[in-house]
């Protein structure tokens, strides 16, 4: 619901979707959203040793922390910091990846991690999805999006 109060420019006509191009954009992107999925579970059994349960909380958090980024860089066709994103977006954002990592820091509903592993798993989130925005752009540029 917040998205509908965002501060992101609109087009002043219709736009015209080019599907083919959408979704070759998407699909570059996803794999790149499937290769931090992949690095985020590396991370947890080889750097941390998580066990299995344990390593679900890991997963869980990065889907829950990676979904709050992918918010920032879909809403602009342009660079995500291109506009500042509205008030009620940043702020249900910001609530949710902070209950989310009280959640996994408390074991409420899952096991718990350290706040270390939280910590870790949301700035690698951060990074990696935000950094995604670069060949975002370079494909809407290339694909004409």
């Amino acid at each position: 619901m917040s998205l509908s109060t965002d501060n992101v420019k609109y087009t002043t006509n219709p736009n015209k979707w080019n599907v083919k191009s959408i979704t070759l954009a998407s699909l570059i992107l996803g794999m790149l959203l499937v290769v931090e999925g992949i690095l985020v579970i590396l991370i947890g059994l080889k750097y941390f040793h998580l066990e299995w349960a344990k390593l679900r909380t890991l997963v869980m958090l990065n889907l829950i922390f990676t979904s709050q980024f992918k918010v920032l860089i879909v809403r602009e066709r342009r660079r995500f910091w291109s506009s500042i994103p509205g008030r009620e977006l940043l702020i249900l954002s910001a609530a949710t990846i902070i209950g989310f990592a009280l959640l996994g820091i408390y074991g409420i509903f899952v096991p718990s991690l350290t706040l270390h592993q939280v910590l870790t798993v949301l700035a690698f989130s951060a990074i990696f999805t935000l950094g995604i925005d670069f060949p975002k752009y370079y494909l809407f540029r290339r694909f004409g999006l």
